[in-house]
């Protein structure tokens, strides 16, 4: 294997010392040749003009040009390895038709993709790039050639290493000044090789000089990094893209196979910023934009697999930072860009963004996910702390420094959000700096407790403020996404503060009431910032300055929930919903109302679930159950008598509120009254069907006094009541069938007969049924045609249901789970169903509603089937024959009715 590598140093050796003149010679004996190709290509040329000329006098205009006869291949030169040639000047055309114009304006080719582009440039050039990687790997190569062997002393390689690097560029930079790097055909990008492998050399030497030989230290290293990095844009403004390309790929690669010790990988850090750096350097003024998409990629993978290797919470939120203000300032060349048109939200929309605006976007999202990798992988909580100060450093410098760029005015959403989602993330991968503020739980009593949550709430103070800092430049500058900055200023110490506490609980380590006076200070800065808005006056005013009250009042009432009890909590968010409406109507800020809307639904929440109705009947007392709802149905009156007129949402939630509140009010006074025991029977699931069927068509009967927009917010709530109604009806109907269930000979009917327990279970609700039936009904009504039939026929349901079962009740006792009918049950049934159609007729006479006579009349049908069918065979002796002879002449009055009935309604 020795041998192997002593071969290659001599045959570098060989290469360098006697390939670089043969190239030169070489290089000389092309410049002849390509000077006689350019003497024949320009005959060729004039020959092809004069044809042309001489075929326009001779043919007409509309038959197609004679073209000369090519040229045999055999009479041109054929240097090996040489790039194709460029096209001969075009002629001048011959006069073409307007339509042959348009049509050819019309088929004009596409521009190639880049990737087509460059797979183009590869297979014309594969010998340029082979000989980039030969010489960079050359190079390298050599350095660890003199390590194995100890042929040269360090000083003399790293010396070796800059004397061939700055061998390439020199000859790089000689060929370019006399041919160009892209005007000589067999030249092209010839000197874009030697200047761009002489590039990763220098790069190569200075990295083993610190990380091989510690030779020089680390600001030595980075001084010479910086000076190369210079060095490379300044050769890129000069050279073609293919210097660029070379040198951001050769120089990202480098550091991966020079190796070194881990301690030195430090380093590594601000070199491959300085590697993106240079690349958007070189692009500022060529504007390729591919080079500063490889200038921000190749950098950043690199810091990412560097991270993997030799992580460093410092250098990586260093470099990160770097490239982020890179990709903004330097395309600007300007340390406040000034970037105009569509951003990245409004690109995402349809819009058309430009190239600056997709870079900034792409480094400031790099950044923040540096900062986010740093709160979540880092392994102590210096580290992490280093990646909250990048987030808010990010922030700062997105808001603050890019103020004057429209284009970039979206940016700031992408370290603020990251902020955010890594001070819940952390908290619940129970990340080190989680883990060792919780630690204070067993702190002893005389310790003080961490102050980590103190700085974090600080940070978030910081990032409201700095947003509300934006808001004042933009009011100064003009109208322009003012009011996204109030919404920022104002959401993003309470977001910070609400995640604390639901995914930090600060309270079990710091106390509850440090940790509530905590919140009370953000309030504090919200009602500051709120009062300067105000202030600030012009557009908006009176709605954001209403974003910033509205987020006072949500932290205030996070505090008392904080130190208050359950029924205090609640009667202090009611008192707030309605001081936020009263607030609105004397200034009318639009954001109080949300917060009203949002306090409805957070008392809901509070009575529902958290404390919930559990709660409130089986552990409050008397007193607190009462101040639990009666302060709520309070407040939702209050509401509707304050809200403004304007405030049609406002209105109706407060009508939804209060119905439904009313209703799991109700239930909770039931329930605490009949007791467990009671409630979970027939009686008990009635009323409860009924409090919420009538809150369900409360809601159906507030629906046309609705704007539009508000109808589907109301048929939310309606929809949710039916069902809550709906779901009792089923457990009444469960209840009802266990009372008929042998098994179950406990289920008992109470009270006197008539006025017993069935009665309180079906008679409140057949009437609420019959009552909606008759008010919702009503013509011109949203769903009167469905609504009326079918709330009748469930009240006629729930009234059939109550009759079949008393009248069970009457001949069986309270015990309806005894075996078969008798035959005065039977008989009884015969008499309920002829009486029920009787009635039905007597009430289509009435309301001369020929639905009702049908239905009767179907009643009749119904009785006349269960005689023959049922009491045929049921019943025996005097009762069979008195319950057909009874069918009979209730059957002949029947019909004699209907006759009349007929009658009655032909005369009109």
């Amino acid at each position: 294997m020795e041998v192997l590598w002593v071969l290659f140093g001599v045959v570098y050796g060989l290469l360098v010392l006697i390939g670089l003149p043969a190239l030169l010679l070489a290089y000389l004996g092309l410049r002849q040749t390509t000077g006689a190709l350019e003497a024949r290509v320009a005959a060729l040329a004039e020959d092809i003009a004069v044809l042309r000329r001489d075929g326009a006098q001779q043919a007409p205009a509309t038959e197609t040009p004679a073209v000369p006869p090519p040229v045999a291949a055999r009479d041109l030169p054929e240097p090996a390895a040489v790039p194709p040639e460029p096209a001969a000047p075009p002629a001048m055309p011959l006069p073409a038709a307007p339509e042959t114009e348009a049509a050819a304006a019309r088929t004009l080719p596409a521009t190639p993709a880049v990737a087509d582009r460059v797979g183009t440039w590869l297979r014309e050039n594969w010998t340029l790039a082979l000989a980039a990687l030969s010489l960079i790997l050359g190079g390298l190569f050599m350095v660890q050639y003199g390590v194995e062997q100890g042929l040269l002393t360090p000083p003399l390689r790293v010396l070796g290493a800059l004397v061939l690097g700055a061998a390439l560029i020199a000859a790089g930079e000689a060929i370019r000044r006399r041919h160009g790097d892209t005007a000589a055909p067999n030249l092209r990008h010839l000197p874009s090789t030697f200047s761009g492998a002489g590039t990763v050399v220098l790069f190569i030497a200075i990295l083993s000089a610190h990380a091989l030989y510690g030779l020089i230290g680390s600001v030595p290293a980075l001084a010479g990094m910086a000076a190369v990095s210079v060095v490379a844009m300044l050769l890129g403004w000069l050279y073609g893209p293919v210097l660029s390309a070379i040198g951001l790929l050769g120089a990202t690669a480098a550091p991966f196979f020079v190796g070194g010790s881990s301690d030195k990988a430090v380093l590594l850090y601000p070199y491959f910023a300085m590697v993106g750096l240079a690349g958007l350097g070189i692009d500022t003024f060529r504007r390729w934009a591919w080079v500063s998409v490889l200038a921000l990629a190749l950098p950043a993978g690199a810091l990412g697999l560097l991270w993997l290797h030799a992580p460093d919470a410092r250098g990586l939120a260093l470099a990160a930072l770097a490239l982020a203000a890179g990709t903004a300032l330097i395309p600007a060349r300007s340390l406040r860009p000034a970037a105009d048109g569509p951003t990245v939200t409004e690109g995402l929309g349809g819009a058309r963004p430009a190239f600056p605006t997709w870079l900034a976007a792409a480094g400031l999202a790099l950044a923040s996910g540096a900062g986010l990798l740093l709160v979540l992988d880092a392994l102590r909580p210096t580290e992490v702390a280093i990646g909250f100060a990048l987030l808010l450093v990010l922030f700062a410098g997105a808001v603050l420094g890019l103020a004057r760029a429209p284009a970039f005015e979206d940016l700031a959403i992408l370290p603020g959000g990251a902020a955010l989602l890594a001070l819940g993330l952390h908290a619940a991968g129970d990340g080190p700096l989680y883990g060792a503020f919780r630690a204070g739980i067993d702190r002893l009593p005389e310790s003080p407790a961490p102050t980590t949550v103190w700085w974090l709430a600080a940070g978030g103070a910081a990032l409201s403020v700095i947003a509300f800092q934006r808001l004042r430049q933009a009011k100064a500058g003009g109208p322009d996404h003012r009011g996204f900055w109030a919404l920022g200023a104002a959401v993003l110490l309470p977001a910070a503060l609400l995640i604390l506490e639901v995914f930090w609980a600060p309270a079990a380590v710091t106390g509850a009431y440090p940790w509530a006076l905590a919140v009370m200070a953000g309030a504090a800065l919200m009602v500051l910032l709120a009062e300067r808005r105000s202030a600030l006056g012009g557009e908006g005013r009176a709605f954001e300055t209403g974003l910033f009250a509205a987020s006072a009042l949500i932290l205030i009432g996070l505090a008392l929930f904080l130190v208050l009890t359950k029924t205090a909590l609640t009667l202090a968010l009611s008192a707030m919903m309605v001081a936020a409406v009263a607030i609105d109507r004397r200034h009318p800020m639009r954001p109080l109302g949300w917060l009203a809307q949002l306090g409805a639904a957070v008392i809901g929440y509070r009575l529902v679930i958290d404390p919930g109705v559990d709660w409130a009947i089986d552990i409050a007392g008397p007193l607190d159950a009462a101040l639990a709802h009666l302060g709520p149905l309070a407040a939702f009156a209050a509401m509707r008598v304050l809200a403004r007129p304007d405030r049609g949402a406002v209105r109706a939630l407060a009508d939804s509120a209060l119905v439904t509140t009313a209703a799991i009010a109700a239930t909770v006074a039931l329930r605490r009254w009949a007791g467990p025991e009671g409630f979970e029977t027939h009686w008990g699931m009635g009323l409860t069907a009924t409090v919420w069927t009538l809150a369900a068509l409360a809601q159906l009967w507030r629906l046309p006094h609705d704007p539009g927009l508000l109808r589907p917010l109301r048929i939310v709530f309606a929809a949710l009541l039916s069902l809550s109604a709906l779901t009792a009806g089923v457990l009444l109907l469960s209840d009802l069938a266990q009372l008929l269930d042998p098994g179950l000979a406990s289920r008992r009917v109470a009270g006197p007969p008539v006025f017993d327990s069935l009665a309180l279970a079906l008679w409140p609700l057949a009437f609420v049924l019959a009552g909606g039936a008759r008010w919702l009904g009503e013509p011109g009504r949203p769903g009167a045609r469905l609504l009326r039939p079918g709330l009748a026929g469930l009240s006629a349901g729930a009234l059939g249901i109550w009759g079949w079962l008393e009248i069970r009740r009457l001949w069986r006792g309270p015990e309806l789970s005894l075996p078969g009918p008798s035959d005065g049950e039977l008989y009884s049934y015969t008499l309920a169903l002829l009486l029920a159609s009787g009635l039905g007729l007597v009430a289509a006479v009435l309301t001369r509603s020929h639905v009702l006579r049908r239905l009767a009349m179907a009643g009749v049908g119904l009785t006349v089937a269960k005689v023959f069918l049922i009491d045929m065979s049921g019943l025996s002796g005097l009762v069979r024959v008195a319950s057909f002879v009874g069918l009979g002449l209730a059957l002949a009055g029947l019909a004699w009715l209907d006759r009349a009935v007929s009658r009655i309604w032909e005369k009109g």
